[in-house]
């Protein structure tokens, strides 16, 4: 736990940066809720507020490596519920996975109306891993008299029940993205069977992130994977893409990320149904504009290569030679069901697994046969395992 009351001469070592460990590691305490009250007007006290902001940052960076949830989330805004949503899962994460090393620095501040904007640098290691970093432009709210972090200052572009989120040169991209969502979004809703739900109503928000580090560092520290897409409930929908990026690759994408929303809604415990259910229906969504795994899971069939549901449920720990088979084999189980049940009853199998059901009572619930008898099916319908030939020796010569 941080202690505040020490945080005025940790700041005074930090700013003078007396040891090189100090340069790197951030030991400040994150400001205790109220704490900074700020009086007008700001311009002049603009050298006390931007010290207020860089203190914040290095606050930030001390609870990470604290592990301190509640600290850290006392230093952000809540004025955009999708971006603390964010924060709440980083600082869960950093809980579980702590970082060795973590400065956090905003440089270039400029002040307007109760507005900090500057450039964020973020710099980090996780135990036995080689440093990272990532800048992006971020801003801050003063809220009550207290300065909070705020997140990256985008640019949008706002459609049709659509906002779409970018930094930099992306508009055009931006329009695409519009486009693209527009194609696929009642697609993914008659799928889960919520064209008369709350889904249709939502204003869904795209943010468009230009590399996969400040991609993967919006998600947490210790999330190092490559990915395209990402979304937790309560999210805006997150993808990686260049301006290059055209509606053929992006109505995959999109769907994908919809399925994610849409899966969310089915009920409080759908994050913790399997990672294979979660991805297979996602990649069912997407199936319309790319392609079904039949191929490649019957060719892992016939090899004896196909793996044990078990083995791909637990995202935090998946063995790197089943990642594949997560989307894939979840894929083509989910159309299976879907093929064999109908839709409904794919959607209340669904429904029950985020309901907190385990695989076989969902499935008992909504197909009428247990998991196991599902799976034996299932497999009936590809190819059989078929054993190398083992050479046999030439008999010895008389």
């Amino acid at each position: 736990m941080l202690h505040p009351a020490r945080a005025p001469q940790r700041r005074l070592a930090l700013a003078l940066c007396c040891t090189a460990a100090l340069s790197w590691h951030a030991h400040s305490a994150p400001h205790s809720a109220g704490a900074t009250s700020i009086p007008a007007p700001l311009e002049s006290h603009e050298p006390a507020v931007i010290f207020q902001i860089e203190s914040l940052a290095r606050d930030m960076a001390a609870a990470a490596i604290a592990a301190d949830r509640d600290g850290y989330l006392a230093l952000i805004s809540r004025t955009d519920e999708e971006f603390y949503a964010e924060q709440v899962y980083f600082a869960n994460d950093f809980v579980k996975k702590p970082p060795q090393e973590c400065a956090f620095r905003i440089e270039e501040v400029t002040l307007s109306d109760g507005v900090a904007r500057g450039t964020m640098h973020m710099e980090w290691s996780m135990p036995g891993a080689a440093a990272r970093s990532v800048s992006f432009p971020a801003h801050f709210l003063l809220e009550d008299g207290t300065w909070r972090y705020a997140g990256e200052v985008w640019d949008r572009i706002e459609g049709d029940r659509i906002g779409v989120l970018f930094i930099g040169d992306f508009a055009p991209l931006a329009e695409r993205v519009s486009e693209a969502f527009s194609e696929i979004r009642a697609h993914v809703e008659e799928g889960f069977m919520m064209t008369d739900g709350e889904l249709p109503r939502k204003t869904q928000h795209i943010k468009i992130y230009r590399t996969m580090r400040h991609l993967q560092a919006s998600i947490s520290l210790s999330y190092s994977d490559a990915l395209s897409g990402w979304n937790e409930p309560g999210e805006a929908i997150k993808i990686l893409a260049n301006n290059r990026a055209q509606a053929n690759s992006l109505r995959p994408l999109l769907a994908h990320e919809y399925g994610h929303v849409a899966t969310f809604l089915l009920g409080p415990g759908a994050t913790t149904m399997p990672w294979w259910v979660l991805e297979g229906v996602a990649e069912l969504s997407a199936e319309k504009w790319g392609s079904r795994p039949d191929g490649l899971v019957k060719s892992w069939a016939k090899a004896g290569r196909l793996a044990p549901w078990d083995a791909l449920a637990d995202f935090e720990n998946i063995e790197a030679r089943w990642r594949g088979h997560v989307y894939r084999q979840g894929h083509h189980m989910l159309g299976y069901i879907s093929d064999n049940f109908g839709r409904e009853a794919r959607v209340q199998w669904l429904t029950h697994l985020a309901q907190g059901k385990a695989l076989d009572e969902a499935s008992t619930a909504a197909l009428g046969i247990s998991f196991e008898q599902l799976d034996a099916r299932w497999r009936a319908t590809l190819p059989g395992h078929e054993p190398e030939e083992v050479a046999q020796p030439e008999p010895a010569a008389p």
